[in-house]
């Protein structure tokens, strides 16, 4: 079968892209920068890098459309990184590479679709929204919405009804964690959303360059996209990182990492299937971190280690959610509010050891990673 006929599926703009039958010097410049661009977390810059080198040549190398894949799936684009592999596919139907990012990006796309109904965020903002929105025509133009319980400040330019939606996502935050964990902040939550495509801002400089969230007294959340943000990523980030908000207040400093990493994680969103494959790979290797690891800053461990950290914690706690429930949740912080070692809390509240709980282990089964 010829690559046109392979195509007959794809996007308009794909579709002319497959119909390029070779590769010259400038094709092989832009996935360069493309690459280079890429590993430098600016995405949309990536993206173009892509397409400009698809229409000078190599839509017949598979591999091309399965990193184009990659680089839309880190914007949010679930079903035109799909669309991308599946002509990668059509012109390989056996690589490992395209076979496996399509599966990831499936499970992705399905996770983050259970979080919010996209229907009920088509309601336009109310002229009262409208009136109250002040924006700022600065160099850096940004959008503020001061309320009773957050204070909301978008670095980057959005239409009117993105930010109506994501002060609706801080609304519904605010409600259920707070009925989740027992807690309601007493003061207005400084809240910042910015879209940085790699280039740091301001309020963004001292975030880690792998981290989309940060509460640091505030919440900041960083996305990356050509236009708009998606809802449900941001909506995920913002539990994150209002989870961690809230433990900061029950536990006033004393929750352990993993605790409090793997509450935000397990509420923020469903653990991907991948996540869990990863994690039973983790059990079989014998290569669980250990839970002196797991209550070290998880940005202080070497990269390879940090997902495995935050599976983990997120699996720990999800397994005492729904072995004891949320009141013992709420009542554990408080205890360790109140100054009870974290080993004693739990004794008392769930009536057994750490090291009998679930993916936490009294010493690591492999080298110490925070050495290496």
């Amino acid at each position: 079968m010829c690559i046109e006929e392979k195509a007959l599926n794809a996007p308009p703009f794909l579709m002319k892209l497959v119909h390029v039958g070779h590769t010259d010097s400038l094709a092989l410049s832009h996935f360069q920068q493309a690459a280079l661009s890429y590993g430098q977390a600016c995405y949309v810059e990536a993206i173009q890098h892509y397409l400009a080198g698809l229409k000078l040549g190599a839509a017949q190398h598979h591999y091309v459309y399965a990193d184009l894949a990659k680089a839309y799936e880190m914007v949010g684009e679930w079903d035109t990184a799909l669309a991308c592999l599946d002509i990668a596919l059509r012109l390989c139907p056996d690589s490992p590479t395209a076979l496996r990012r399509k599966a990831r990006i499936l499970d992705e796309k399905a996770c983050y679709n259970t979080l919010i109904a996209f229907d009920d965020f088509k309601e336009p903002p109310p002229l009262q929204f409208l009136e109250q929105l002040r924006v700022s025509l600065t160099k850096f133009p940004k959008q503020v919405v001061h309320s009773e319980f957050f204070n909301l400040t978008c670095h980057s330019e959005m239409n009117s009804q993105t930010v109506w939606n994501i002060c609706r996502l801080i609304y519904r935050t605010y409600s259920e964690l707070g009925e989740m964990l027992g807690y309601y902040p007493a003061s207005p939550i400084s809240i910042s959303v910015a879209n940085t495509n790699g280039h740091a801002t301001t309020s963004q400089r001292s975030m880690p360059r792998w981290a989309s969230g940060c509460y640091d007294g505030g919440i900041r959340l960083a996305y990356c996209a050509a236009g708009e943000p998606v809802l449900s990523i941001l909506y995920a980030l913002l539990r994150h990182e209002w989870i961690h908000l809230l433990i900061h207040h029950l536990a006033h400093g004393r929750c352990p990492v993993w605790l409090d990493e793997g509450l935000a994680q397990s509420i923020a969103r469903p653990m991907f299937q991948s996540e869990r494959r990863d994690l039973q790979h983790a059990i079989q290797k014998k290569c669980l971190l250990s839970c002196a690891v797991l209550n070290k800053p998880f940005n202080r461990l070497p990269t390879k280690y940090r997902k495995l950290a935050y599976i983990q914690s997120a699996a720990v706690v999800e397994f005492l959610i729904q072995q004891f429930g949320f009141p013992k949740i709420r009542r554990l912080l408080h205890q360790l509010g109140n100054g009870t070692p974290i080993e004693v809390a739990i004794e008392q509240i769930f009536g057994c050891s750490l090291t009998e709980i679930p993916f936490l282990q009294e010493s690591a089964q492999m080298s110490n990673p925070a050495a290496t």
